[in-house]
C-alpha cells in the first residue's frame, strides 16, 4: 500500500510542476526591455571600476580595452526604454518618455563623455571614476531614475 501512496503523491507532485511550468507567461516585450536596460546599466558600472583599476595599475592597454567597451556600451542606454517599459522592477521615472529629448540629451553626454575616455590620446592618469559618475550617470539619474 505505501508505495502506491508514494507513486500518487509523486504523480501529483509532477503533474502539478508540468501544468505550472506550462502555464507561465514569458516576459513581455517591456519586462524584456527592463531586464536589458538594468543589464546595459551594471555592466557601465562594472567598466567604470574596472578603468579605475587599470589607472591604479598603469596599465594602459586594459584601460583602453575597458574605455572602448564602455563608449559601446553607452551606444545601448536608449535602447531599452521602449514605449510602456514602465513596468514593475523598473527604476525609471515617467520623465524619462514626457520628455524623451531631454533623457536622449542626457544619454549623448554620457556618450560623448565615454568616447572622450576611450579616444587613443586621452590622458588615462586624468581618468577619475567618481567625476565621471556624477558627471555622466548622474546626469540621467537625477531626473529620470526612482531612488529605491
Amino acid at each position: 500500500m505505501k508505495p502506491l501512496i508514494r507513486l500518487c503523491a509523486s504523480s501529483i507532485f509532477v503533474l502539478t510542476t508540468i501544468s505550472a511550468l506550462a502555464h507561465a507567461q514569458p516576459p513581455s516585450i517591456e519586462e524584456q526591455a527592463v531586464d536589458f536596460r538594468q543589464g546595459v546599466f551594471q555592466s557601465l558600472s562594472w567598466k567604470v571600476g574596472q578603468l579605475a583599476a587599470a589607472k591604479a595599475q598603469d596599465d594602459r592597454a586594459t584601460f583602453q580595452k575597458h574605455a572602448n567597451d564602455l563608449a559601446y556600451l553607452t551606444g545601448l542606454i536608449t535602447e531599452g526604454f521602449i514605449a510602456n517599459s514602465l513596468v514593475a522592477d523598473s527604476k525609471a521615472k515617467p520623465a524619462v518618455w514626457e520628455d524623451m529629448a531631454a533623457f536622449n540629451e542626457a544619454a549623448q553626454k554620457m556618450r560623448s563623455m565615454a568616447a572622450d575616455v576611450a579616444s587613443e590620446d586621452y590622458d588615462m592618469a586624468s581618468f577619475d571614476a567618481r567625476n565621471f559618475g556624477r558627471e555622466g550617470c548622474g546626469g540621467c539619474h537625477k531626473n529620470f531614475k526612482e531612488r529605491h
